[in-house]
């Protein structure tokens, strides 16, 4: 398993997340830095921890596409903090909200390494395929957004589909490798929501790459995680408040996160 950190962006700054609530996402207070731009927490969490990856959430993107619709895109700010964080040479997984393909290639454009197509903000799961069809399907993954276990979905269609449907739909269309994350647990440290969930997803599809996280409190949260099948832990929280740190994650035997090659259809 490995350790993926996040950093939630709202009005160009690093928020610190808080169940799902994103009215009440607040400036972030970090052990590891005194900056709140996202560059730099990015830095930050590079020179403590060596990680390779980043997950981002763009929220004023998500936001704006959830309450207008549209295709939006980046903003003007977005796009120089976007380059800025390629730039450090880590590789972004960024969740901006793609509602279509014009969407995802701009992000692509930009250098983002993964862009997450997500339950939330795809309006049309049935286009799933012919994403897939693009020479670089290999730079999308799929995430199973949840709150209090409801399924979080943009689609109509999806209201009364359980997230395990879901999953099977989006293995069905191509996707080897998903995102299953309850946003109601994210900042909390009330532990991981999703475990049984994915325990489950990796019994029906062993050979299913399976990132998880929200709530992770403690070294004994990893070993919950190891233990449901998780190839991939999205941690923030924990991270800055010193709840872990990078003798926790080397005194639980974690592989180097800068072996960790995030790709749809690889396993790490």
């Amino acid at each position: 398993m490995h350790i993926i950190p996040v950093i939630d962006i709202r009005n160009g700054i690093a928020v610190r997340a808080v169940a799902g609530e994103r009215n009440r996402y607040r400036p972030l207070v970090s052990r590891l830095t005194d900056s709140v731009e996202p560059a730099e927490v990015l830095k930050a969490m590079l020179r403590e921890f060596g990680f390779s990856h980043c997950y981002i959430a763009d929220l004023d993107a998500i936001e704006t596409r959830l309450s207008c619709g549209g295709p939006g895109g980046p903003s003007g700010t977005s796009r120089s903090t976007f380059a800025e964080m390629v730039r450090t040479g880590v590789k972004l997984i960024l969740d901006a909200g793609v509602r279509s393909v014009d969407d995802a290639r701009e992000l692509l454009d930009l250098g983002i390494d993964q862009v997450v197509l997500s339950s939330e903000s795809l309006p049309d799961v049935s286009s799933l395929p012919a994403l897939l069809e693009r020479p670089d399907f290999d730079s999308f993954t799929f995430s199973i957004d949840l709150k209090h276990g409801r399924l979080l979905a943009a689609d109509e269609a999806l209201c009364d589909v359980e997230p395990i449907e879901l999953i099977a739909m989006v293995v069905g269309a191509g996707f080897r490798q998903v995102i299953i994350l309850d946003l109601a647990a994210v900042g909390t440290g009330s532990g991981i929501p999703t475990l049984e969930l994915c325990r489950e997803v990796k019994r029906i599809w062993p050979n299913l790459s399976v990132i998880s996280g929200g709530g992770v409190r403690s070294p004994e949260c990893l070993l919950d995680a190891e233990r449901a099948g998780i190839d991939g832990l999205l941690i923030a929280s924990a991270l800055h408040d010193g709840r872990l740190s990078a003798d926790h994650l080397g005194e639980r035997g974690l592989s180097s996160p800068r072996g960790f090659t995030l790709r749809s259809g690889m396993t790490p």
